[in-house]
């Protein structure tokens, strides 16, 4: 079969995109089945010896994005703790399936199940029936496959949730961040279509190895996206940016929209403020101070 010469270059994209990624090709354990181990990865977790004041008794557990490395996630999000330390909240950063320093690098799953000990962790320390969380990007996977598959929810009050990886992501921002523009077919599009680019990713990649299972029809994607995400006894509130450069397309990548989701878009809230995209939203204090006011409720 003649391959076409749309597809001859989204594989050529895909292929420069895992190049990039990858550097010096690196093995990954085989389970025996022919699909690569993607490792749990590490943990960082701060001290839990906070004591919640009754005014604000649930702890709030932040799981960062993928963007960046663990040694910028405190300046990444210094105006959000900051802000809600300052309101009176015990306030726990915690990130995990961490791998060279990346977070999030490894299997979702097993990252849900790190967020799920150290939730309990910080209810068990502190004597708090549930939690609140905030989450952004890549945590937002995480943290939905918490709620949803390990049944957290009855262990989370509130969940916001910033730019969060949802349904109809393409990838295509992805390869932009990678300066790979205007690829005919879209990541997604390629690797649903020929799954062995998949395994292949996961073999020469090993901290991208996890993006595998976030295309349609994963089993990982299927447990957090068929159906309905959010979970009864849990509120969840949104904010999104219609600027956003990564998740795309812009505004359906990270649109929410079920019932009880109070889901926003940052330019309808804040239209007077200096414009965000997907990561530096988190950083915004506009975005903090609304952080705040949802976990008032």
């Amino acid at each position: 079969m003649r391959m076409t010469s749309k597809l001859a270059a989204a594989l050529c994209s895909v292929s420069a995109a895992m190049s990039i990624m990858a550097g010096p090709v690196a093995a990954v354990p085989d389970s025996g089945s022919g699909a690569a181990v993607i490792p749990a990865g590490s943990t960082i977790e701060p001290p839990t010896d906070c004591a919640p004041d009754p005014a604000h008794p649930r702890p709030v557990v932040v799981l960062p994005g993928a963007d960046g490395t663990t040694a910028e996630t405190e300046a990444q999000w210094n105006t959000v703790l900051t802000t809600l330390r300052a309101a009176g909240h015990c306030v726990f950063l915690f990130q995990g399936g961490v791998i060279d320093g990346n977070r999030w690098s490894g299997d979702f799953p097993s990252a849900a199940q790190q967020v799920a000990n150290f939730v309990r962790k910080v209810r068990d320390t502190t004597g708090a029936d549930r939690v609140d969380l905030v989450a952004h990007s890549a945590g937002t996977v995480v943290a939905n496959y918490f709620l949803k598959v390990l049944d957290g929810s009855p262990e989370v009050a509130h969940a916001v949730l910033l730019t969060p990886e949802v349904r109809g992501c393409d990838g295509r921002g992805f390869l932009a961040a990678l300066g790979i523009e205007n690829s005919p077919v879209s990541p997604a599009e390629v690797l649903s279509a020929i799954p062995f680019l998949g395994s292949l990713l996961a073999t020469i990649a090993p901290t991208k190895a996890n993006l595998v299972q976030l295309l349609p029809n994963s089993p990982v994607y299927e447990s957090i996206f068929t159906g309905q995400i959010s979970q009864p006894g849990t509120t969840y509130s949104v904010l999104s940016t219609r600027n956003d450069e990564l998740a795309t397309p812009a505004a359906v990548c990270t649109n929410l929209t079920e019932p009880a989701v109070n889901m926003n878009f940052y330019e309808d809230l804040f239209p007077s403020a200096a414009p965000v995209g997907h990561s530096t939203l988190r950083s915004s204090p506009e975005t903090a101070a609304w952080i705040t006011q949802q976990l008032a409720h």
